[in-house]
């Protein structure tokens, strides 16, 4: 099951790719423009490939629950864009597609397995801020990338205590 949730996470980011990136695009004002302007055309193509990224996780990786997971994923990205946008766009739009991968991507039977998973999205967004602060086009290259890695990353750490015997 994890060969099958690492390839879920890695169509789901090819997918991911194609969504950020124009709605990072969307603003960025054009040469001579003062002022905050969205280019409309670009949120809404980014918005139409958004439920795609949920959906290819949830059928790739097999889960069982993928429909409302993709609904309820797609509930919190527009919540966290929205929300954590008034600080950055794209710091609303990695945080979102990371919690939405973490609810839709297969839940391995490892106890506390969802809490590992939102504190790996967690401190992939905490370390995408300090990006933007400091290097911003490091920070917004990071989006798509760090939060569904994260995600794998913390399944991989679930599966090492597990073997390991700590149980949590």
């Amino acid at each position: 099951m994890r060969r099958r949730n690492w390839l879920a996470l890695t169509l789901g980011m090819i997918v991911l790719l194609f969504s950020y990136f124009p709605y990072a695009a969307a603003f960025v004002p054009a040469k001579g423009e003062t002022g905050p302007v969205i280019e409309a055309g670009l949120v809404a193509v980014s918005l139409a490939l958004a439920p795609l990224v949920f959906i290819v996780v949830g059928l790739v990786s097999r889960n069982p629950r993928t429909p409302r997971m993709v609904l309820i994923g797609m509930a919190l990205l527009a919540g966290l864009g929205l929300s954590l946008g008034l600080v950055s766009p794209v710091l609303g739009a990695a945080a979102g597609f990371g919690v939405g991968i973490a609810l839709t991507l297969r839940l391995p039977e490892f106890p506390d397995q969802m809490r590992r998973r939102m504190v790996g999205v967690g401190l992939a967004i905490a370390y995408m801020l300090l990006l933007l602060v400091v290097a911003t086009p490091a920070g917004v290259l990071t989006g798509p990338i760090l939060p569904p890695l994260m995600v794998g990353f913390a399944d991989e750490y679930g599966a090492w205590r597990q073997v390991r015997g700590d149980g949590s």
